[in-house]
C-alpha cells in the first residue's frame, strides 16, 4: 500500500476508511470498478478533516453526493472518494435549511410534510441536495435555484463560507458549484406556505409525466437539451431507440437515457455516448452536450 494511503487511513480512522470499495454500489447506473479509499463524511467537521488530510499528503480525491450523474471508470478511482452523507435539516416558518447529503426525494417529503410549496417539481428526480444545488436541478421550466436563498460551502482553502442567491449564477443546469472546488454542505430554501392536498395533487401529477421515464438503473438524462430542442426527441429521431452495446441500452421509453441491462460497464456507455453524439451532429448539425460526468481511470 502507497504510504500516502496509510496516512490516510491513521488520520481519518481504519474503521472509517473502506479500501478497494466497489463504486458500482454508490450510483443509480449500478456502474464502475474500485475505489482505492473510500470515506463517507456525515458531519461538516468530518469533511473538513478529509480535504485537508487528502490535499496535505497530495492524494486525489472525489467529493460524491448521490451518484445520480456520475459513471465512473471500470478500473475505478485511484486516490480517496469522500461520500458526503451531511444529512441534517431544520424547518423555520417558510424556510428549510438541508444538508448537502440528504436525498432530493426526503427534502421533498419534508416540505410536503410541512405545508411548503416549491419543490413539486422535484418529486421523482433521483440523488442529493447538494449534487441538485450544484447542477441546478429542475423539471418543467422550473429548477432548484429559484427557491435557494443560501448555500454554505467549503471553498478552496477549507473554509466555511456563505454564498447569497446572486453569487450562485445559477443557469440552465448550471451553476457557479459546478465542476468548481467547493464542496457544499448545506443549502437554505425559501418556500411558500400551501394546502398539502394541492401539493399533493401537483405531486402526482408530474409523477405521472415521468411514467414514460425507464426504471432500470441510469443516470437520468445523458444531455443537456439543446434548447428549444430536446436532446431525447433528437436521438429518437436518429432511429437510436433500443440500441443496445452489451448490457448498455439506448432506452426504449426515452431516448436521452442509456440504461443498464444488468451487466453494463462504462466502456459500452461512452460508445453509446459517442453513437448519439455522431448521428445527432451528422443529422441536425447539432453537438450535443453530456449531462454526465465521467470521473476516474478510463
Amino acid at each position: 500500500m502507497k504510504e500516502s494511503y496509510q496516512k490516510i487511513i491513521d488520520e481519518l480512522g481504519s474503521q472509517r476508511v473502506l479500501k478497494n470499495e466497489r463504486l458500482a454500489d454508490y450510483t443509480t447506473f449500478k456502474i464502475g470498478g474500485p475505489a482505492d479509499l473510500f470515506y463517507e463524511a456525515r458531519t461538516k467537521g468530518e469533511i473538513v478533516m478529509a480535504l485537508k488530510t487528502v490535499k496535505t499528503f497530495n492524494v486525489p480525491y472525489f467529493v460524491l453526493g448521490g451518484g445520480s450523474n456520475v459513471l465512473f471508470a471500470d478500473k475505478g478511482f485511484r486516490g480517496l472518494v469522500i461520500k458526503l452523507k451531511i444529512e441534517s435539516f431544520s424547518v423555520k416558518g417558510e424556510k428549510i435549511t438541508a444538508g448537502a447529503g440528504m436525498l432530493l426525494s426526503k427534502l421533498v417529503n419534508l416540505a410536503l410534510e410541512n405545508s411548503l410549496s416549491g419543490l413539486e417539481f422535484a418529486v421523482g428526480i433521483p440523488g442529493t441536495v447538494g449534487g441538485a444545488v450544484a447542477d441546478n436541478a429542475g423539471a418543467w421550466q422550473q429548477s432548484i435555484g429559484n427557491l435557494v436563498e443560501k448555500v454554505t460551502i467549503l471553498n478552496e482553502k477549507e473554509e466555511v463560507a456563505s454564498v447569497n442567491k446572486n453569487e450562485c449564477l445559477f443557469g440552465y443546469r448550471s451553476s457557479c458549484f459546478k465542476g468548481k472546488n467547493k464542496v457544499i454542505l448545506e443549502t437554505e430554501l425559501l418556500l411558500k406556505k400551501r394546502d398539502k392536498k394541492i401539493i399533493e395533487k401537483q405531486m402526482e401529477e408530474y409523477l405521472d409525466k415521468r411514467s414514460n421515464q425507464p426504471k432500470e438503473p441510469s443516470a437520468g438524462c445523458i444531455f443537456v437539451n439543446p434548447k428549444p430542442v430536446s436532446a431525447g426527441e433528437l436521438i429518437e429521431k436518429c432511429g437510436l431507440k433500443g440500441t443496445r452495446i452489451g448490457d448498455a441500452m439506448i432506452s426504449e421509453k426515452h431516448a436521452n437515457f442509456i440504461v443498464n441491462l444488468g451487466k453494463a460497464n462504462a466502456k459500452d456507455v461512452l460508445e453509446l455516448v459517442s453513437l448519439m453524439k455522431q448521428k445527432v451532429k451528422e443529422n441536425f448539425s447539432i453537438d450535443l452536450t453530456e449531462e454526465i460526468v465521467k470521473i476516474g481511470e478510463f
